[in-house]
């Protein structure tokens, strides 16, 4: 049994953060995945671990972290190479910056969007989904024009930032590449021709070591 353990969901962003740290730290761990449609995360064998029944949660020998961000910041101390919060002042303020902008100002317009879609209600939600666009927008385009000059979002080399981001993104592109959005003309999609910068982030990301390993299963 590895000493890190890590319980998660498959399509979560934050749980795909989680294990995207652990790839980028090269950390070896036993994975507890949760389904969902059974929910187990509020099973009582899991609430034992998180009375909070969310995911992501890591487990360190008997350390027991909840909530992601916190999760990435413990990864990164207990495992410091190689550095998900930058080595000095300015650096670990601007990630933690981005970090928390995802979390104030994308992630819940980004979920009004994809949750009416995946659920194939695109019609039932046409004026919610409309309404959040122009949010989801002004957010990607700041993100576009940072990553005009650097390839991750903090800089030269993969950060904490990049890692929250990147789920959230990837819930977006896949529910707004779905065939029923087609009509909502959100203009959006594709990524590769409406944030060119961001695209090529993405790949980025996704050629980074064990990116395969935290690809969520239900999604292939």
């Amino acid at each position: 049994m590895a000493e890190t353990e890590v319980y998660w969901i498959s399509g979560s962003p934050p749980s795909w953060s989680a294990l995207l740290a652990l790839e980028v730290k090269r950390i070896e761990y036993d994975s507890h995945r949760l389904d969902n449609a059974k929910k187990e995360q509020k099973s009582e064998a899991f609430l034992a671990v998180n009375p909070r029944g969310q995911v992501p949660v890591v487990k360190h020998g008997d350390v027991v972290v909840r909530e992601t961000l916190a999760v990435l910041a413990y990864l990164d101390r207990a495992y410091p190479e190689p550095s998900l919060f930058g080595g000095d002042a300015e650096r670990t303020a601007h990630i933690w910056q981005l970090a928390c902008e995802c979390d104030s100002f994308l992630r819940n317009p980004v979920g009004t969007i994809s949750r009416p879609l995946f659920r194939g209600k695109a019609e039932a939600f046409r004026d919610e989904i409309t309404a959040a666009v122009p949010a989801v927008r002004d957010e990607l385009d700041a993100l576009e024009g940072n990553l005009e000059h650097t390839p991750f979002l903090a800089g030269e080399t993969i950060s904490a930032a990049d890692l929250v981001y990147y789920p959230v993104i990837m819930q977006l592109a896949r529910a707004a590449g779905r065939d029923d959005a087609r009509s909502l003309n959100l203009g959006l999609m594709p990524l590769a021709d409406t944030f060119p910068a961001l695209a090529a982030w993405m790949t980025r990301i996704e050629n980074i070591p064990g990116y395969d390993l935290t690809y969520p299963p239900h999604w292939r």
